[in-house]
């Protein structure tokens, strides 16, 4: 698995309109928060002393955007954004700022949004040769799996001058629909009037700066001297994308479900690479697992196997790896780690100038060979990587978000896992649930909060404090006392929408709204993990009418009313009166929606929930 944590914004191939009431609940995707303080380019000129040297090439096939060769303002890295990238990873700009948030809180509010600006070069020191073989070159897609730009949006590409002035060489503007699909090469001459002693290049997008919205995507960027402006080609071949997992739908499968039936789960994993020279190449690809930890490797599935037939110059192709026959399982919950690498002969850049070889060393085309995929075996399944890419959510009070898990082994559940990406609702109520069927009354309610947590790609893990039997076929998720969105992780590797559904209006709804997977997981046992003594238990509690208007009885033997807690989770006060078999509650005038009612039962602590009308 390719992860990266650095920027949580990855982006969607269907946005919706963010326009959010407390009239109509909805679920869509949400921009994810980041609390981190944004960057800013505050002039020109940076007060920054790094300099580097030619030639500058980046892939982006690094985990995030390299503070060695840029000063980012905004932008984001991705490997899961782009439709058919060049290489391994792409830059993406679109309407959210580096600290995770819009630019703008006006929906219809356009502007200049994120900007990629290299450090300085000095091109004092050319010589007169090489002074007008100068160029950079560069891929650009529009939209990609986000939204595409329109017509008065544009990605520019700027040069600073010797005065200090950033003066656009180039400029792309949006409504494109068929540029969605793929990358178009462009390249320009840096001129000698740039060949000053703090040049910078910078890409910047104008568009709408509210959200996720007007995507465009930058890969691939090179820029040196002895080329030319037919130098379009280079001695690389790249994988580019992640591995699909080995386990179908799942990214991880309970240890306990692969000892029983890991045949049920195993298949082929698949890439893709791209030959970026103008010349046929003989290739080979190996396919293995390693311990992630100790690296010591666990089962080769292709061992050089070569391409055949041999890939044309400029050839894209997707290929997948043997059936894999059995995977040896460890005995204790591990990761173990999918690598695939090509063997393509790439080394470092080379030029050949005047009869002699100039060698790059730090331009290494091998980098981007190689991909790299944790496999979790442990106690639960999931369907993303733990890629927080996204967010999704609903905001309607009362409303419900679940996930579908499939299992074949009868076990017990003993946690769930979310992934709730928005630091400002930590410590809100919600009611973790559990659902054998939705067409039915959830088997489990646990009233909690959602807790804080250090980072936003963390779980938190919610205990099970009863035995559950699960169905084969079983739902997780949890119920919201909001009208905002409650944020919940969203993975973009791959896409499992047909999991997730939602009941906002009464009804449960299949998602078809939001693609991705939803970072939601459940863990499994296959023995009972809560002992269960015997107690006896008190004399039932009736609480009635429910729904309630104006006043509510509740009635028993032995209780004693503690509080009554508004949809906010806030203690309130209501006037309360004795009846001869317990108490009467006056609700009139109240506020509708949903109440809990907090009781101690012969010393037990219980919670009732009661509907307003």
């Amino acid at each position: 698995m390719i992860c990266k944590i650095s920027k949580v914004l990855f982006f969607i191939s269907i946005l919706i309109s963010i326009s959010i009431n407390d009239t109509f609940g909805q679920f869509q995707q949400l921009v994810t928060p980041k609390k981190v303080e944004a960057k800013s380019i505050n002039s020109a000129r940076l007060s920054d002393d790094i300099k580097i040297t030619l030639p500058f090439w980046d892939d982006f096939s690094d985990p995030e955007i390299r503070e060695d060769l840029w000063i980012n303002n905004g932008v984001t890295h991705s490997y899961t954004t782009a439709n058919l990238p060049p290489s391994l990873g792409v830059a993406v700009f679109d309407g959210v700022g580096e600290n995770g948030s819009p630019y703008n809180t006006n929906p219809i509010n356009q502007g200049i949004t994120d900007e990629l600006q290299s450090r300085p070069f000095d091109l004092t020191e050319l010589s007169e040769s090489e002074k007008e073989t100068v160029f950079i070159s560069f891929f650009w897609q529009a939209g990609g799996k986000g939204e595409l730009p329109d017509i008065n949006d544009f990605l520019a590409l700027q040069f600073l001058s010797q005065t200090g002035v950033w003066q656009t060489v180039w400029e792309q503007t949006g409504a494109l629909e068929a540029e969605q699909f793929f990358f178009t090469q462009e390249t320009l001459q840096i001129t000698e009037e740039y060949h000053h002693d703090s040049f910078q290049f910078r890409f910047q997008a104008r568009g709408r700066a509210s959200g996720p919205f007007d995507t465009w995507l930058i890969d691939y960027v090179y820029l040196n001297s002895n080329r030319n402006e037919t130098n379009l080609n280079f001695t690389d071949r790249a994988l580019t994308g992640v591995n699909t997992s080995v386990f179908g739908k799942y990214s991880a499968v309970p240890l306990i479900e692969l000892q029983a039936s890991s045949e049920n789960y195993l298949e082929a994993t698949s890439n893709e690479f791209n030959n970026l020279e103008n010349r046929f190449r003989a290739m080979e690809f190996t396919v293995e697992f390693r311990d992630k930890e100790s690296q010591e490797l666990i089962l080769k599935v292709n061992n050089n196997t070569p391409f055949n037939p041999v890939p044309l110059a400029l050839e894209r192709r997707s290929f997948s790896s043997n059936p894999i026959p059995g995977l040896p399982l460890p005995e204790d919950e591990t990761d173990l780690e999918l690598v695939t690498y090509l063997s393509s002969g790439d080394e470092s850049l080379f030029q050949i100038v005047g009869g002699d070889t100039l060698r790059f060393p730090e331009v290494d085309f091998r980098k981007n060979d190689t991909v790299r995929s944790t496999i979790a075996i442990r106690d639960y399944f999931a369907y993303d990587n733990g890629s927080l890419d996204y967010s999704a959510g609903i905001n309607q009070r009362s409303g419900m978000l679940a996930q579908r898990f499939e299992k074949t082994q009868e076990a017990y559940l003993k946690g769930i896992s979310i992934n709730f990406s928005n630091f400002t609702q930590f410590g809100r109520g919600v009611n973790m649930m559990v659902w054998n069927d939705l067409n039915e009354d959830p088997v489990y309610v646990l009233e909690t909060v959602i807790p804080d947590k250090e980072s936003l790609p963390e779980f938190s893990f919610f205990e099970i404090d009863k035995n559950i039997l699960l169905n084969d076929e079983f739902y997780v998720g949890f119920m919201q006392f909001t009208n905002e969105f409650i944020y919940v992780g969203l993975d973009k590797s791959s896409d499992n929408g047909e999991e997730i559904f939602f009941n906002i209006a009464g009804t449960w709804q299949q998602n078809e709204l939001v693609t991705g997977s939803l970072m939601m997981r459940a863990h499994l046992s296959e023995t009972p993990p809560n002992e269960e003594p015997e107690i006896t238990l008190p004399e039932k509690i009736l609480i009635y009418p429910n729904p309630v208007s104006d006043f509510l009885r509740v009635e028993g033997n032995s209780f004693e009313l503690i509080q009554v807690l508004d949809p906010y989770g806030r203690a309130i006060k209501i006037e309360i009166q004795d009846a001869e078999k317990g108490k009467i509650l006056n609700f009139a005038g109240t506020k509708p929606g949903l109440y809990l009612i907090n009781i101690m039962e012969q010393g037990v602590p219980k919670s009732y929930r009661i509907l307003v009308k």
